[in-house]
């Protein structure tokens, strides 16, 4: 059947009855032409199903709604991850990652520079997708913005490894004399879900409707041709960057990419969306020992919201006062004032801890009595 004649006005549950060739058909003229509307037709899960018959490969997977991924994993039988497309054990990029997850600024670098090469060799190649992006943007006039995840004063992983790559990026850019990448961060109103890696695809669906970072609207759109650009850490279920991916071309974006340095196997987290604990996990356990103790004590260390839930939590609470001394002070200090200035003074599960840092950090002269930091 021509590509033009393909039932893309049905949802992609009836047209995942119809032959196969129809079915491939209409995938491929989603990948070509990206429609808000299939986020809520079901072209995720269409997909999905396309590979998990071994239709379409995992890389065709991830370019749904415009997604590009450096990495794809799958879990293996050992604990850990492998190469999707090699078959390799990935337990070293899996590391990286687990301890970029909790704020190591060297494992974030690392995962920024993968994305960095990444998007420069392709800006070398006049045909790629990249290539091409920018040289549109620019003959027309547009301008292009990066949006990762949404933040309320405390980042994440995927807002520092980004703002690291939309920094480097231009420079290659402007040297290419192409329009620079305008980083839009997206604020987050309401505090973010504690559990979110551990939520089924269906719960991480509606937390995104009423917990998520707030998308702009028409006005942002208005006066310009905008090209989006999403940046997360990782593709597990798509959720995230698919409520983007609605909100933008809605309101009127003209194109839409996603880019993720780690894509999980579909045919698992789809399933079971907490696999996207078990890779943080991986290294950065839920307990304070040895190697969060080191990764807290780096001398550039970025507080994140994953790491104030760890070491705050009810279940450390017992642990937290021996613990302390492992650090430095300053840190625990920076620590400290992200946790507040994130709400978590409020959460009864974490003012106990919060009261004993408090202590520690009074007694030893960086905080004045009623909390405030003592001014160097």
């Amino acid at each position: 059947m021509p590509m033009t004649e393909t039932p893309r006005s049905s949802a992609w549950s009836e047209i995942a009855k119809a032959p196969v060739d129809t079915q491939l058909n209409a995938f491929e003229q989603a990948r070509v032409q990206i429609r808000h509307e299939d986020v809520k037709l079901g072209l995720r899960a269409f997909a999905a199903d396309l590979l998990s018959r071994d239709l379409i490969s995992m890389a065709q997977y991830v370019s749904v709604f415009g997604g590009h991924a450096l990495n794809c994993l799958t879990p293996n039988g050992s604990g850990s991850f492998s190469n999707m497309a090699t078959g390799a054990d990935a337990s070293a990029l899996v590391a990286i990652y687990s301890r970029a997850k909790y704020g190591s600024i060297r494992d974030i670098q690392h995962l920024a520079r993968l994305v960095i090469e990444y998007l420069c060799t392709r800006l070398d190649q006049p045909e790629s997708h990249w290539a091409r992006l920018f040289q549109t943007a620019k003959a027309c006039g547009d301008h292009v913005v990066m949006m990762t995840t949404g933040w309320r004063n405390v980042p994440s992983t995927a807002n520092v490894l980004y703002e690291i790559v939309v920094s480097e990026i231009n420079v290659k850019l402007a040297h290419m004399s192409l329009p620079t990448i305008i980083n839009v961060k997206l604020p987050r109103i309401a505090a973010p879900c504690e559990n979110y890696a551990s939520l089924s695809t269906e719960e991480r669906e509606r937390v995104n409707l009423v917990q998520d970072h707030v998308i702009p609207a028409e006005n942002f759109y208005r006066w310009s041709g905008v090209h989006v650009i999403f940046g997360d850490d990782v593709l597990v279920t798509g959720s995230t960057a698919d409520k983007v991916l609605y909100e933008s071309m809605l309101s009127g974006a003209k194109s839409f990419q996603a880019l993720y340095p780690v894509a999980i196997d579909p045919q698992v987290a789809l399933v079971d969306a907490s696999v996207e604990e078990r890779l943080n996990k991986v290294v950065i356990k839920n307990r304070l020992d040895d190697t969060l103790a080191a990764l807290l004590s780096e001398p550039n260390y970025q507080p994140i919201l994953r790491t104030l839930r760890l070491v705050f939590c009810q279940s450390n609470r017992g642990e937290l006062a021996a613990f302390l001394p492992r650090v430095p002070l300053q840190n625990w200090l920076h620590l400290y004032k992200a946790a507040l200035g994130n709400e978590f003074l409020g959460q009864p599960e974490c003012a106990p801890s919060l009261a004993t840092l408090k202590r520690y950090l009074t007694d030893a002269g960086l905080l004045q009595p009623n909390g405030m930091a003592v001014w160097q």
